[in-house]
C-alpha cells in the first residue's frame, strides 16, 4: 500500500514537475514520493518493487525537472527584449566605463556649430519611425505566449484545449484569453493525433489502463481532453498488451485489498472500475 501511494506521487510530480507553472508543486510531491518510497522499503513483508520505482522515478524527475527549468529560464532570458537591453546596457558599461564619464564634455564642445538645425530635425524622424514600427509590433505577451506553449509541447504532450487552459491557468501561464489564443493560432506543424498517442503511452507507461479506460482518460475534462477523434487514434495505436495489463491492474488491486475472484472480476470489468472485458479479466484472474 505504501508502495502504490509512493508510486502515485513520483507520477503525479514527474508530470507536474515538467510543466513550469506549477513546478514547484511538482518538486514537494517527488519529494514526498522520495520519502514514502523509503519508508516502503523498510516495511516488513511488503512487495518493494513499487517502493524502489518510485524512489527511482522521484530522483529521475528530480533531475529532469531541473533541466526543464534551465531551459525555460534561457527561452525567457530570449524572448523578453527589455530584460536582454538591460544585459546589453550593463555589459557596455563594464566594457568601457569612461564612455559614460566623458559624454558630456563631448557633447559641450560642439554646440557652437552652425548645423544645429539638421542635427535636431533628424532625432525626431527617426523617433517617429521607431514610433510607427512598434505600434505596428505584436504584443510581448503574445509572442511569450507563443514561446511557451512550444515549451510545453517539447516536453509534455498536450491536446488543444488542455494546452489552451494551461496557457490561461492561474497555476499555468496566467495569460489573457488574447495572448493565448495568438499562441494556439500560430502554433506550427502541431500533430494532435501524435500528442494522443504519446499522452496515452505515458499514462500506459505508468499506470494499467483498459482500451475504454485509456480512452475516457485522454478524452475527460479532468483528464487530457483530447478530441473523440485524436482519443480514437491514440488507443487504436498505443503499443499495449491489455490482457498484460488486466493482470497488472488485478495484482494492483489485491495489493490493496484482499478480494474473492468473483469480486475481483467485478472490479476489472465494471464502468466503474478498470473496464476491462471479460476475456482480459478472466485472463488476469487465470494467470494470478
Amino acid at each position: 500500500m505504501v508502495g502504490l501511494v509512493a508510486l502515485g506521487l513520483g507520477v503525479l510530480g514527474f508530470i507536474l514537475g515538467c510543466i513550469p507553472g506549477i513546478m514547484f508543486l511538482g518538486w514537494l510531491f517527488l519529494f514526498a514520493a522520495f520519502v514514502t518510497g523509503i519508508v516502503g522499503l523498510f516495511q516488513k513483508n511488503k512487495e518493494k518493487v513499487t517502493s524502489i520505482i518510485a524512489i527511482v522515478l522521484s530522483v529521475i524527475g528530480s533531475v529532469i525537472s531541473g533541466i526543464v527549468l534551465f531551459f525555460f529560464a534561457l527561452n525567457t532570458i530570449a524572448n523578453d527584449p527589455e530584460l536582454q537591453q538591460s544585459l546589453q546596457e550593463l555589459e557596455s558599461a563594464v566594457a568601457s566605463p569612461t564612455a559614460t564619464a566623458s559624454a558630456p564634455v563631448s557633447s559641450a564642445a560642439p554646440a557652437v556649430t552652425t548645423p544645429a538645425p539638421a542635427t535636431s530635425n533628424a532625432p525626431s524622424a527617426e523617433a517617429s519611425q521607431q514610433t510607427t514600427s512598434a505600434a505596428g509590433d505584436i504584443p510581448r505577451d503574445y509572442t511569450s505566449a507563443l514561446a511557451e506553449a512550444h515549451d510545453y509541447l517539447e516536453f509534455s504532450s498536450f491536446s488543444y484545449t488542455g494546452l489552451y487552459d494551461q496557457l490561461t491557468s492561474e497555476y499555468g501561464g496566467q495569460y489573457s484569453p488574447e495572448a493565448a489564443q495568438y499562441a494556439m493560432d500560430n502554433l506550427s506543424d502541431v500533430d494532435w493525433n501524435a500528442e494522443a498517442l504519446e499522452a496515452g503511452e505515458d499514462y500506459i507507461e505508468f499506470s494499467d489502463f483498459s482500451y475504454a479506460g485509456l480512452y475516457d482518460q485522454l478524452t475527460s475534462e479532468y483528464g487530457s481532453q483530447f478530441t473523440p477523434e485524436q482519443a480514437q487514434y491514440a488507443v487504436d495505436n498505443v503499443n499495449a498488451d491489455w490482457n498484460q495489463e488486466a493482470l497488472d491492474a488485478a495484482r494492483s488491486y489485491l495489493e490493496i485489498s484482499e478480494m474473492s475472484d468473483a469480486r475481483l472480476f467485478d472490479q476489472l470489468t465494471s464502468e466503474y472500475g478498470s473496464q476491462f472485458t471479460p476475456e482480459q479479466a478472466q485472463y488476469a484472474i487465470d494467470n494470478l
